[in-house]
């Protein structure tokens, strides 16, 4: 792991501030994330920046927001997915009641009665009717930074319609001197010329990455380097003969497991997502009376206070019956948010050990692993690009969440090449 955590807090932020994020375990300021903070709060130009997953992208726009509130200006979080907002709400309010600021929340069916808050957590649907209201009620010249987070989304479908839309209403809003501005940040940004002239700012790109990150590619059953020119090491000879294990992922997952890996498991589709855990729960459920390893990470008493607490939400799934007793979890769409949520949980915990999920987890809410696993499609309406695979590695060895270097295995039925050739 890096260490480069050399710099104090800016002095404007109060102490009650800092003493939060302490017990977050955020000690200091990375270097990039101090060039930035002090290049921002001597202008009032738009900030764009790209970093990898977990070199603290975050910290940056929270603390601008807080420059902003300081100065008695309002700010929104603009973020993608609804569980993303609810889980940024959380965060933002367990440190900002130190100081008394209100955090509301705009998302979903939640909307904040008062109108008391300083900073408005929301996505970008409800961000768009905040901004459409504060226009109606001439109040904009109350709001002082829109955050958005992954900026990439602008990319994605009609999503990104709506991106570029609310984008380019803050862009008007500018030109007719209003003081907002945007603070935008992506783990992953193409065309950074093109959103340099639209956003009318540098965008400032950083490599940094506080957790290493190890990425390789599983070719049957030889680990080999990134590019599958140099083998690492093969696939252990008990983890080889597994039914059904056409592409050795079973294997090379079930020995992750057994050697105490956090995992991950992205694959394409919903009934590929179900078919593998329930594989996997069947697998470990063979292993676990000769396999120590897994005897001591399995919490059996934590799994039954997962189920009650899943059967509290409702019926339970069929087959995460089958899969929760092994540790093991499915997540997508078929779930309900609740459901979701409470696996996410009991993820983020390590009571469940593997959770295997289709790719929009991997752009969703702070789920961070020892190990990511990916077998995706590199055609087709499922095929992944170069940015959702940034985004599932990402995933691996996340700041705060892993002290040991975080590693991604790609079974041989991504071809690479056309992942990292692919725009985003």
């Amino acid at each position: 792991m890096n260490s480069d955590l050399h710099l104090p807090f800016p002095e404007w932020v109060p102490k009650e501030i800092v003493a939060g994020y302490r017990d977050k375990g955020v000690e200091g300021l990375f270097h990039w994330q101090h060039e930035i903070l002090n290049a921002a709060t001597e202008t009032n130009e738009n900030v764009i920046y790209a970093a990898p997953t977990s070199a603290g992208k975050s910290l940056v726009a929270e603390l601008l927001a807080l420059y902003a509130a300081l100065h008695e200006k309002k700010s929104f979080f603009v973020l993608p997915y609804v569980a993303v907002a609810k889980e940024k709400l959380h965060q933002l309010q367990k440190i900002w009641r130190r100081i008394d600021l209100q955090v509301a929340g705009f998302m979903g069916h939640q909307s904040a009665e008062r109108n008391d808050w300083m900073c408005a957590v929301c996505t970008i649907e409800k961000a768009n009717s905040l901004v459409n209201r504060m226009i109606t009620e001439d109040t904009v010249e109350d709001l002082g930074v829109i955050v958005l987070d992954e900026l990439h989304m602008v990319n994605e479908g009609s999503r990104g319609t709506t991106y570029e839309f609310f984008i380019a209403k803050v862009l008007f809003l500018r030109e007719h001197n209003s003081a907002a501005r945007i603070v935008a940040m992506s783990a992953t940004l193409s065309n950074t010329s093109k959103i340099e002239t639209w956003l009318g700012s540098s965008v400032y790109q950083t490599n940094f990455r506080p957790v290493d990150l190890i990425e390789t590619i599983a070719i049957e059953n030889d680990l080999c380097d990134i590019n599958g020119d140099n083998k690492i090491r093969e696939l252990p000879n008990e983890f080889r003969s597994f039914a059904q294990d056409y592409d050795r992922m079973l294997g090379w997952t079930v020995e992750a497991l057994c050697s105490g890996n956090l995992c991950l498991v992205f694959c394409s589709s919903k009934a590929e997502v179900e078919k593998v855990a329930v594989e996997i729960a069947r697998i470990i459920a063979g292993l676990l009376p000769t396999k120590s390893e897994l005897k001591s990470v399995i919490d059996r008493s934590a799994l039954t206070e997962l189920k009650t607490e899943m059967e509290r939400i409702g019926p339970i799934d069929p087959l995460l019956v089958k899969t929760l007793p092994r540790g093991i979890g499915f997540h997508h769409a078929g779930l309900t948010a609740e459901e979701r949520e409470c696996l996410e949980n009991f993820f983020r915990r390590g009571i469940i050990r593997l959770l295997v999920a289709t790719s929009t987890l991997s752009s969703g809410v702070n789920l961070p692993a020892n190990k990511v696993i990916i077998r995706a499609q590199t055609r087709g309406p499922t095929a992944i690009n170069s940015m959702t695979y940034k985004q599932m590695a990402g995933r691996a060895g996340r700041m705060g969440h892993a002290n040991k270097v975080g590693g991604t295995l790609s079974s041989t039925c991504i071809q690479l090449d056309r992942v990292f050739k692919s725009a985003p």
